[in-house]
């Protein structure tokens, strides 16, 4: 229970944190961490889609967003955005599709 509280807690701090500057991509992307955490994947992939509007460099919401659309069962997105963020430099994505024979 305490880390649901942790989360949902978070979202409200990143919520003020857009409201102060709507376009800091961090605060989209550690926002769909912490709804992810709670089992909110489909709210989580809106806010690194926002993340990645923001910042189409961003390694990191491309393999967040992979993993949350791995979790609602849409695998072959999943992999589109591990090769996107390794493509981009992410070590953890590099490493999922070379463990599963992927090329980037």
């Amino acid at each position: 229970m305490k880390t649901i509280g942790n989360h949902k807690q978070a979202i409200g701090d990143f919520d003020r944190a857009i409201a102060i500057n709507p376009t800091y991509a961090n605060a989209y992307n550690n926002r769909g961490i912490a709804y992810g955490g709670l089992g909110n994947y489909k709210q989580a992939i809106g806010d690194f889609d926002r993340a990645i509007a923001i910042n189409p460099t961003r390694a990191d919401a491309y393999n967040n967003r992979g993993a949350a659309y791995d979790k609602l069962g849409n695998h072959n997105q999943a992999i589109e955005d591990l090769k996107i963020a390794s493509k981009l430099g992410d070590k953890d994505a590099q490493d999922f599709l070379r463990r599963h024979g992927i090329h980037w």
